[in-house]
């Protein structure tokens, strides 16, 4: 809807070139404020409890999201990160990001000895989340997921993992950075 959108946009802007210095966190609910009409959001779809309800801010999920997939593909550390109760349909399993002022919230640690720079843009149709720094080794990253066994027919867990090593891969570091649970 044009109000999510709204939402969406204002959160990017929030968050678009915020510089997070060495050993320093960033907060995506200080960044961005608590969602109200005050302070430019719109009322959209937003899930509470289970339930879909009208809530300021609606929407604003996609920009956490977007923030977290991206971190994962650096080295920064996962400090706080929560899953939402139903696979989303803009992104991946174990790759979402929910934040809800106040209860939930994305932080990130940069644990480089450089700072590291939030590039978010966004159009209507495109959101974009670049992390810039320096780059300080040789270190390629992935992420996998796996689909965690569980006995409950209603419930997906999801185990999201970096996995970081050397070009010869002769040395591989791998570490599970969220762990997901979604009601099917």
């Amino acid at each position: 809807t044009d109000n999510c959108v709204t939402n969406i946009k204002l959160a990017a802007e929030k968050c678009d070139g915020i510089i997070i210095p060495s050993g320093s966190v960033f907060s995506f609910n200080d960044t961005v404020g608590e969602q109200t009409a005050s302070a430019g959001f719109k009322t959209a779809d937003a899930i509470y409890n289970g339930e879909i309800i009208q809530a300021y801010g609606g929407g604003i999920c996609q920009v956490s999201s977007t923030i977290f997939a991206a971190a994962l593909y650096t080295n920064l550390d996962i400090l706080e990160h929560w899953n939402h109760d139903y696979i989303s349909s803009y992104i991946d399993a174990g790759m979402d990001a929910a934040v809800a002022w106040g209860s939930l919230d994305l932080r990130i640690k940069n644990t480089y000895s450089c700072p590291v720079r939030l590039d978010v843009t966004c159009t209507d149709d495109y959101l974009t989340v670049s992390i810039v720094g320096t780059k300080t080794d040789d270190c390629i990253i992935e992420i996998e997921t796996e689909v965690v066994a569980t006995s409950d027919p209603h419930v997906l867990d999801i185990a999201t993992r970096r996995l970081v090593y050397t070009e010869d891969k002769r040395n591989v570091f791998i570490r599970q950075v969220a762990y997901s649970r979604y009601i099917i």
